[in-house]
């Protein structure tokens, strides 16, 4: 009796944490969906199945303008070290976990031809300037990428960036009617300069921040912008019909329609008025099931394409079809270990923390990422030398 308690006692609990992790009621949940939507595309693009899934990072990054847009300039009153410790303590455990596990995996046995732009490659990604490296060595759609295991991280700068930027309007415009003013006219300028680069064949653009500030700032104009009160009716009409957009242009959409391209303001509209309906029936029905997915995506979207790449490598083909399978299920086991016991861990001792011991500890996250960037850095000089 007493044992069959504690087998009960036992499995309420770790009920309880998986309900907590996974399906969060504090959370919207929707927008968990979203971003389990988004990194499955990115996932299926990455694995030759689907044309139009680049749109995921759009998807992504008009979510990350909506999240970063309250967080400095909505909260009040803006506490602006506490913003950088928290997007600190999220983003750079996981990534320095990632890059570190990858090199001391691959680093010994490459060529040094493919060890020095690997390890440059993660040195640009640890310090967040990996999509300027990558706009002056390859392409994202081209073959070559596939040799590249951080390639992928030229969104993560690209986001990183955004948060320079929307600080630094935090910081220097006090009063809320010209900040909103400020990320109105970012959005007007970057969607020109997107336009502009679309229309003079700049293809690099798609790394540029300056092609991208337009989609964060549309996210963060959720918050600025009227919102309106649809009825139930209204609400799943029109996310029924933004997710069917999203849908459409994963399969219809080519590379011709990537950033910089007039056709990515669609998916990006899509998702903004799915996050400004209320949570309803299509909703729950649609987007909810994909929230654990979404719960886990940033270490996700870190270790998928990183493990394509390796067993590429490791068994000298391009994998595809049941083989790609195993790859990318591997890779959800690898995301899953990353979540639980670097991504939480972080997140969750950063809460905990005292004002002075938060800002050492980010002080100490970004000593180790800069000091693993110049090791990569020497590794790099040195293949190259050689």
């Amino acid at each position: 009796m007493i044992q069959s308690q504690a087998v009960n006692a036992a499995h309420n609990t770790w009920r309880r944490i998986l309900q907590n992790e996974f399906f969060p009621t504090s959370r919207r949940r929707d927008i968990d969906g979203l971003r389990g939507l988004a990194v499955l595309f990115v996932m299926l693009f990455h694995a030759g199945w689907l044309q139009g899934g680049f749109i995921g990072v759009d998807i992504f990054i008009v979510i990350s303008g909506y999240f970063i847009g309250h967080s400095a300039l909505v909260t009040q009153p803006f506490q602006p070290m506490r913003f950088i410790c928290r997007r600190l303590y999220r983003l750079l455990p996981a990534l320095l976990c990632m890059i570190a596990t990858i090199s001391a995996g691959m680093l010994w046995w490459v060529l040094q031809s493919d060890r020095a732009d690997i390890a440059i490659n993660g040195a640009y990604a640890l310090v967040y300037l990996s999509n300027i490296w990558a706009s002056g060595h390859v392409g994202y759609f081209e073959g070559q990428s596939i040799a590249y295991p951080f390639l992928h991280t030229w969104s993560l700068s690209l986001e990183m960036q955004f948060y320079l930027v929307i600080l630094a309007v935090a910081l220097a415009v006090r009063l809320a009617p010209l900040r909103h003013m400020v990320v109105i006219g970012i959005f007007v300028l970057s969607l020109g300069y997107d336009l502009y680069s679309h229309f003079t064949g700049d293809t690099q653009g798609y790394y540029n921040i300056l092609d991208r500030l337009w989609e964060f700032s549309l996210g963060a104009m959720i918050w600025i912008l009227p919102r309106p009160q649809p009825g139930r009716a209204v609400s799943n009409i029109v996310c029924g019909v933004a997710i069917a957009l999203l849908v459409g242009v994963m399969f219809f959409y080519t590379l011709q329609y990537a950033c910089p391209s007039y056709m990515i303001i669609v998916p990006c509209l899509a998702v903004m008025a799915i996050i400004m309906c209320p949570q309803h029936d299509v909703a729950r029905m649609a987007l909810v099931p994909l929230s654990p997915l979404g719960v886990v995506s940033y270490s996700v979207y870190l270790w998928h394409w990183p493990a394509i790449v390796v067993a590429n490598y490791l068994l000298q083909f391009q994998v595809h079809g049941m083989v790609m399978g195993g790859v990318l299920l591997a890779a959800l086991v690898a995301s899953l270990l990353s979540y639980v016991f670097v991504e939480r861990v972080f997140l969750d001792y950063e809460g905990r923390l005292t004002p002075t011991a938060r800002n050492y500890g980010a002080l100490a996250l970004v000593g180790a990422c800069g000091g693993l960037a110049m090791i990569l850095f020497y590794i790099s000089s040195v293949s190259r030398v050689h």
